[in-house]
């Protein structure tokens, strides 16, 4: 009885630090939230806002969400939209400037050396591994360093050399490793450690066709044993197609969290014209667009159907300019993303 007496102390410690630590922040509503289970999702966050010290805009602002056990998500949005900013605080690499974030139950920032085999994080220009080292003697430091049993390392190993196809070259020094072997190297050094959570941001980058195929297989197999996955790319189609769930992040605002088809299901009524103009770019400042491109003589306009016609649109457009062409379609994954 002492014992659980004293373990209920030390969990309500725990909640007293964490509301002291928002509160010195200043942000009104963000509170520590209730105890939650740690079985329904693996990530949270509440009204997280995020700048850079040498800059006053928010790369992320007011997001909310939370990720479940066990789901793989595609984290898509335009470039410097804050998808790597969203994966570095989720790591704890990034402290939010407000708000409240939880990772595998606890505070990433505050308890990031206690995660070890749980996250395995993988960031672009971010190496776990020494330069001077070779492949072999690089993924042997994890062995140590996270103090995965011999035979389990060994057998990690062995799977992952012949799934990624690194053995031809694993005596080789990682400086000396081109783009894309490097790239299996870095990757193979997040799955050695069979983490609970795996973050993942632009993974494929320098990937060949084989290799591609090999990480999305390893990585489906992965998620089918329990890993929750968090992936980021400059190929927002192909992640959406292979993920379960899809966060769409643009400026900094979380937009969409949910399945692709809720995704385009929301963005149904959203028709995409196309016009090719002979004149100058027409004031487009009183149509209610969701947002249009310019590119040359090229006009591109996104608008909901149930707010404006096409008809009104053109009408307003031919008043104040010329057009050779114009084309209603659909859009695609695509343009819904970028």
């Amino acid at each position: 009885f002492v014992w659980v007496e004293i373990d209920i102390r030390c969990k309500y410690l725990s909640y007293f630090y964490d509301y002291m630590e928002l509160k010195n922040k200043k942000y009104e509503g963000t509170l520590p939230v209730e105890k939650r289970n740690d079985n329904e999702f693996e990530i949270e966050f509440r009204n997280v806002s995020f700048h850079y010290p040498n800059s006053s805009e928010m790369v992320l602002s007011h997001v909310n969400t939370k990720i479940s056990l066990g789901s793989k998500t595609a984290v898509v949005g335009p470039n410097g939209a804050g998808k790597t900013t969203l994966l570095k605080l989720m790591s704890g690499l990034l402290e939010p400037e407000y708000g409240y974030i939880r990772t595998i139950g606890r505070n990433p920032v505050l308890e990031k050396g206690t995660y070890g085999r749980d996250m395995g994080i993988f960031l672009v220009g971010k190496s776990n591994l020494e330069n001077q080292d070779t492949v072999r003697e690089a993924l042997e430091m994890l062995h140590h360093v996270y103090r995965i049993p011999k035979k389990e390392f060994n057998k990690n190993y062995e799977e992952l050399a012949e799934r990624l196809a690194f053995r031809e070259y694993e005596e080789k020094r990682i400086k000396d490793l081109s783009l894309g072997q490097r790239m299996r190297v870095e990757l193979a050094a997040v799955f050695i450690l069979k983490p609970k959570l795996l973050l993942l941001d632009e993974p494929d980058i320098g990937l060949d066709e084989n290799g591609k195929l090999a990480f999305w297989e390893m990585l489906e197999e992965e998620r089918r044993k329990g890993m929750t996955i968090v992936v980021s790319s400059h190929n927002p189609v192909e992640i959406s197609r292979r993920c379960s769930r899809i966060a769409l992040i643009d400026e900094g605002k979380l937009l969409f969290y949910g399945t692709e088809k809720r995704l385009r299901s929301k963005y149904a009524s959203v028709d995409i014209m196309q016009l090719k103009l002979y004149g100058k770019i027409p004031d487009l400042e009183d149509l209610p667009l969701k947002k249009y491109e310019v590119d040359q003589n090229m006009l591109r306009l996104f608008y909901d159907v149930n707010l404006v016609s096409s008809a009104e649109i053109i009408g307003l457009i031919i008043k104040q300019t010329q057009m050779k062409e114009i084309q209603v379609i659909k859009p695609n994954l695509a343009d819904i993303i970028m």
